[in-house]
């Protein structure tokens, strides 16, 4: 019999999945004050609207702070500006941004870059359009 399917091993990698899932959880409901200093320094971006965010948005927040200190310091630093600007979006901003990511994801890889360059162009367009025109100088 292989470990795989020994219950003993399969009953242990339950209860081991359990408690993870349980202390994550855990970690996810604490309030900002609870937060530790690390975690604090890397969601700062959140700090008014953590205790109002939904519990699995702070739980997806917590895993990233958690991984932070593992990134090289570009990284970080397109980490926190990526958080900044995320923590600027209303709910319903977050909710099209996740849409538009799930619809990307579902792309198959080898059409990727044509659609990257599809929406590029489509923001090129509208950021034209949008420019009011210039008046000439007096």
């Amino acid at each position: 019999m292989s470990m795989s399917t020994d219950p003993v091993f399969v009953r242990i990698r339950l209860l081991l999945g359990l408690a993870l899932s349980m202390i994550a959880l855990s970690a996810a409901a604490q309030p900002w004050e609870k937060l530790d200093a690390r975690q604090r320094g890397v969601l700062a971006p959140f700090a008014s609207s953590w205790n109002a965010l939904p519990e699995e948005e702070r739980h997806k927040l917590l895993g990233i702070a958690e991984h932070y200190p593992e990134l090289a310091p570009e990284k970080q630093q397109r980490l926190r500006d990526q958080l900044d600007s995320w923590s600027k979006l209303t709910p319903e901003q977050r909710a099209r941004a996740r849409e538009k990511f799930e619809a990307f994801s579902k792309v198959p890889a080898d059409k990727r870059e044509t659609v990257r360059k599809m929406v590029r162009e489509q923001q090129a367009a509208r950021a034209a359009s949008a420019v009011p025109p210039t008046t000439p100088g007096r």
